[in-house]
């Protein structure tokens, strides 16, 4: 039997700050936590030239589950005094968390914005329970703490580091890129790299970050329906492993952005 939960969201203000958003206390009959599905959106109008690149996380002072980091899809923003915007598709986050039936240990459950915004943004997430013993390694996710510039050049580009402690193998990708000022014609068209010398092998992790195309005129909408996640990965790494994330932009733009990376990776 499986079930779920949430917790309601609430605003994570208009700065960096990491928020709790709040805790859930696991049902007693639970033996695993499935996955987590964040939810989020803006509390009011999007300001122009202000994308939402947020991120969510779990911790418990009870349950041993860290690290359970990710990056949100983005919510990009728009051209001139009207324009629309779109919440991407939202995403579960594996985790096959293993649980203890009949103790009931809280999570709680923190959002932070990348990037401050005027209108603040709100986040809930919602979790996914099973009465039954997980049946798959438990996965864990880890991100930097801080998105990297873009630049404007169609050019390679160095992000921030993932350092990983007591991993076995990286198990999927997660590449997001916003913009501030999106320029009409010009499209989101962009790949990142994760390369460390602690893989098992020299084949490349490169993926391509869901494009955005902006149309005409000076009231302009860049709509991102999809996060860039890659599962099934599977390379293997070093007990302590440095992965170093890089974007690649295919096409020149004329207003800088930013970029974050991350992955999700088994212990055992």
């Amino acid at each position: 039997m499986t079930s779920y939960d949430v917790i309601v969201p609430a605003s994570l203000g208009t700065g960096v700050a990491k928020t709790s958003i709040g805790t859930i206390v696991k049902p007693e009959e639970v033996q695993s936590l499935i996955e987590f599905i964040p939810y989020y959106c803006p509390s009011g109008a999007v300001t122009a030239a202000q994308s939402m690149m947020l991120e969510t996380a779990l911790e418990s002072n009870s349950v041993n589950l860290l690290p359970k980091r990710i990056i949100n899809p983005v919510i990009i923003s728009g051209l001139g005094s009207t324009f629309a915007t779109l919440i991407p598709v939202m995403e579960a986050w594996e985790t096959n968390t293993p649980l203890n039936a009949g103790a009931t240990p809280s999570i709680e459950a923190f959002g932070q914005s990348q990037i401050a915004n005027t209108v603040a943004p709100s986040m809930g997430v919602c979790f996914h329970w099973s009465n039954s013993r997980p049946t798959k390694k438990e996965m864990f996710w880890i991100k930097p703490d801080n998105e990297t510039l873009t630049g404007v050049a169609a050019t390679t580009v160095a992000g921030n580091s993932i350092s990983i402690n007591d991993g076995k193998s990286v198990q999927a990708l997660v590449a997001a890129m916003s913009r501030t000022t999106i320029t009409a014609s010009e499209s989101n068209l962009a790949s990142m790299q994760f390369n460390s010398n602690d893989f098992d092998n020299s084949q490349a992790l490169e993926v391509p970050i869901q494009p955005v195309s902006v149309g005409l005129s000076s009231l302009n909408s860049g709509l991102n329906v999809k996060g860039s996640i890659y599962k099934n990965v599977n390379m293997g790494m070093k007990t302590n492993c440095t992965i170093n994330t890089v974007l690649r932009l295919s096409e020149a733009i004329t207003v800088t952005g930013s970029f974050i990376g991350g992955v999700g990776y088994y212990k055992a």
